[in-house]
């Protein structure tokens, strides 16, 4: 199904929908995957462990961040697919970044997690057939649909890349 057939666009998760070109979930999912963070892999090494602001994250940060989130974001969808109406619960990100030591890992070990997590994602929405997409359930203030957490997940993404070149890759190329 198309971003365009989302049923209910849900108020906080919009923000990351609107980045996604009109695609297909799949299409969107598997376009904005490991091989959208590996254009930037270079770059990303050369960044190490630098921060544009004094408590802001590392981009190892970042890495670990969209891995988390996205784990939780299919969760959710799992859930909601297999009808389960049990109000779910937002998370501190924060919190996670704070608990994830993603600074004393390898660079290429956080990018092979996000490939594995997200090749878990798109096999789970392979499963989902167009009903499925459609469901809905809550998450802490807002109903959103299966298909919006699909799309949700590919914008964070996109939203995080954004963050990286516009705030992070001036540290380099001073």
């Amino acid at each position: 199904m198309l971003k365009s057939q989302i049923t209910n666009l849900p108020e906080y998760f919009d923000r990351y929908i609107s980045y996604v070109p009109e695609l297909h979930v799949l299409t969107a999912l598997e376009n904005y995957g490991i091989e959208y963070l590996l254009k930037e892999k270079e770059s990303f090494r050369e960044l190490g462990h630098m921060v544009y602001s004094p408590g802001k994250w590392t981009l190892r940060d970042i890495l670990q961040h969209l891995i988390d989130t996205e784990r939780i974001f299919a969760y959710r969808a799992l859930r909601f697919a297999r009808n389960d109406k049990t109000t779910l619960p937002g998370f501190d990100e924060n919190l996670f970044a704070d608990n994830a030591h993603a600074s004393g890992r390898k660079l290429d070990s956080l990018l092979e997690e996000f490939d594995l997590v997200r090749q878990s994602t798109i096999a789970l929405y392979k499963s989902f057939n167009e009903d499925t997409l459609l469901q809905e359930g809550f998450v802490y203030k807002s109903d959103i649909s299966v298909l919006a957490l699909g799309f949700t997940m590919v914008g964070h993404v996109i939203h995080h890349v954004g963050v990286i070149r516009e705030r992070y890759y001036p540290l380099i190329r001073l």
